[in-house]
């Protein structure tokens, strides 16, 4: 197994290895043994729970080896406070979702038994539905060789930066975002709970969501700080989806994973002209906290 962080420089530029050789090694020589908590037996709400077999369980270990690449990169810097910062804001954001016994990965589980959940199911997005056509799923590049006749000596100002890892959002969605997750869908009560619908791509609030988040996700692929994977999934997708996932109060609130409800956006009405502007006041719109008024400029315009 190919350990997931990269040897970096040291003090004095001489290379440090990593600590662990793969993301599976740090999780049971490092990781598991520091975590101490209370799992749950019975009550699964605001409690917490675990199984013996986390690496079936791909939404938990797609973030163990995240943290291990964020690890084995806190390892390497030279912040007194690097460690520090990682185990608050990294191990213990992460362990916050994996070990949710009522709504998360694992809520099915047990320390002793293990039961497989399924991620997020979806249906096919129809083509051309967002108004392009689906880009083909990106090609990996072949391994370049050097051209004596070609080769400018390596200079990296002029290399070619690498393709996205998908190529638009949707290939993000289907092939990366829902098959790492999985969670607890609401039966009855909606309150505190989690739903879903294979249709997301119907609510425009959630393909705004998914759309943002591939485009972080890939600047967090390729960023040098090799702590951005692991951050970006506690800081933006966690986040987000809990929005999204919200069964009694998000954009999905109407739905079931099976059955599609259309939910309208916040209604509005026009304000009349002047609303923010006083006719006769010099007072700019923007001094009374109003912002400009655009629409006298568009009245302009016209």
């Amino acid at each position: 197994m190919v350990s997931t962080a990269r040897t970096g420089s040291g003090r004095g530029g001489a290379a440090t290895a990593p600590q662990f050789r793969d993301f599976v090694q740090f999780a049971e020589q490092w990781l598991l043994p520091m975590i101490n908590v209370r799992l749950a037996e019975a009550r699964r709400e605001q409690t917490y729970t675990w199984c013996t077999q986390w690496w079936a369980h791909r939404p938990v270990a797609v973030r163990i080896a995240h943290l291990h690449t964020a690890f084995e990169a806190t390892r390497r810097s030279r912040a007194g406070s690097a460690m520090s910062s990682y185990l608050s804001g990294h191990v213990d954001a992460h362990f916050r979702t994996i070990l949710d016994a009522a709504n998360g990965p694992l809520h099915r589980c047990t320390r002793a038994v293990h039961v497989p959940l399924a991620s997020l199911p979806f249906d096919p997005v129809p083509f051309n539905y967002f108004g392009t056509a689906l880009a083909p799923p990106p090609r990996q590049p072949a391994p370049a060789t050097a051209d004596p006749d070609t080769d400018s000596g390596g200079d990296d100002s002029e290399r070619k930066p690498p393709p996205p890892r998908f190529g638009d959002f949707v290939q993000f969605v289907e092939q990366w975002l829902l098959p790492t997750t999985a969670v607890r869908i609401a039966a009855n009560s909606r309150e505190g709970q989690y739903t879903w619908c294979q249709r997301w791509w119907e609510h425009r609030a959630v393909a705004i969501r998914f759309a943002a988040l591939h485009r972080g996700f890939e600047a967090a692929l390729r960023a040098e700080d090799k702590t951005a994977m692991s951050g970006y999934i506690v800081r933006h997708l966690d986040p987000h989806l809990r929005s999204i996932l919200d069964a009694a109060n998000g954009p999905l609130h109407r739905c079931r994973p099976d059955e599609h409800v259309s939910v309208p956006g916040l209604p509005f009405s026009t304000p009349p002209r002047d609303w923010f502007a006083t006719p006769g006041i010099a007072t700019p719109t923007e001094d009374l906290g109003f912002g400009p008024d655009f629409r006298a400029l568009r009245a302009v315009d016209q």
